[in-house]
């Protein structure tokens, strides 16, 4: 008895340290509060039961005479968030299924009880998984065209599509904040069928558009959840946040958006919040932070990004105004492309 006590004190442990580790993930990094709330009610559910059931484990502990622990072949660090999670997961499964196997031979209640516990976890593990599981990372695009029709001269966006095809830009972003979900549908599919298949469409806000079509979205800062907007989209659509500067872009990335937009850096007709400048977007840039700085960008004051380090810029009137919109995207395309060059260069 001694011996199947030990066996079940040292497999609580290890399944409720590895609900814990992932708790915390879920909680802190991917800010999932109904992924950490299922996670903390299995952890404490276990915990309970083991109390109210078989109180008396504590005795039969003895981790120091472990003949299967070896520190010199402990895991060593790893990887990734995903690895940390995948292992966390694995020791939460197989100690439920040996508490399960070896529970039913001391105590029948304990087993069912830890059979309840289990029953739905590979599904949690699954979308825990699946949130932080490795996806193709975003390229980091050069120039991200807003596409608002009012904004095109004559309301011609028809004319503006096109160019932005013939141009191959590298990414749009439909912002369309008065149109019904319907109308914004037939639009974007329009605008699709119109870009070069090269270009990466986006939604801005509206992730019922964007789930519909498979396109990836843009969220604002008050807008749904990220982790939310993952559940809806598939884990893999990219999402985008929009930020003021780096803090707010560490803790986007960490929460799973794959790209943010740091602005406004210039005064911006769209937008009626105080500049951060081109230095708020060149610290975002300098942490390798997959980024547009958005706000007030044009030509005229595309060199001072560059001279921050800045990749990517996010342009509205900038484009849709230009008299020739193919050539304009071609020139901050190639001005993006020279700036990379500098930084990469001694």
């Amino acid at each position: 008895m001694v011996r199947a006590e030990r066996l079940l004190d040292a497999n609580v442990n290890r399944a409720r340290e590895g609900l814990r580790t992932l708790e915390e993930i879920a909680r802190l990094l991917l800010e999932d509060s109904e992924l950490a709330a299922a996670l903390r009610t299995r952890r404490r559910r276990l915990g309970a039961l083991t109390e109210e059931i078989l109180p008396d484990l504590l005795p039969a502990r003895s981790a120091g005479t472990d003949p299967g622990f070896a520190p010199e072949i402990a895991a060593g660090p790893r990887k990734d968030l995903a690895s940390v999670a995948a292992a966390a997961a694995g020791r939460v499964g197989e100690s439920l299924r040996v508490l399960e196997e070896i529970g039913s031979t001391v105590n029948p209640s304990f087993a069912a009880g830890i059979q309840s516990i289990r029953h739905g976890w590979y599904d949690l593990d699954r979308d825990l998984r699946l949130r932080l599981g490795t996806r193709k990372p975003l390229a980091q695009p050069r120039l991200c065209v807003l596409l608002t029709r009012d904004l095109c001269p004559g309301g011609d966006w028809i004319r503006v599509v096109d160019a932005l095809a013939e141009s191959r830009v590298d990414m749009v972003q439909i912002r369309e904040k008065e149109l019904a979900d319907g109308v914004l549908l037939n639009h974007a599919e329009a605008v699709r069928d119109r870009l070069h298949s090269t270009t990466r469409l986006v939604i801005n806000d509206r992730i019922s558009v964007a789930a519909t079509l498979g396109l990836d979205v843009h969220l604002g800062r008050e807008d749904l959840p990220i982790a939310a907007a993952r559940r809806l989209l598939g884990r893999d659509a990219q999402i985008g946040r929009s930020t003021s500067g780096l803090p707010e872009a560490h803790s986007a990335i960490a929460a799973g958006a794959d790209l943010v937009g740091v602005g406004p850096v210039f005064v911006s007709a769209t937008k009626d919040k105080k500049p951060v400048g081109p230095g708020a977007a060149g610290k975002v840039a300098a942490a390798g932070i997959p980024h547009l700085a958005i706000g007030g960008i044009e030509l005229s004051n595309l060199e001072s990004l560059c001279e921050h380090g800045v990749a990517g810029v996010a342009v509205c009137r900038g484009v849709l105004g230009a008299e020739d919109v193919a050539a304009t995207v071609s020139k901050i395309q190639t001005r993006m492309d020279t700036a990379a060059e500098d930084v990469s260069c001694p």
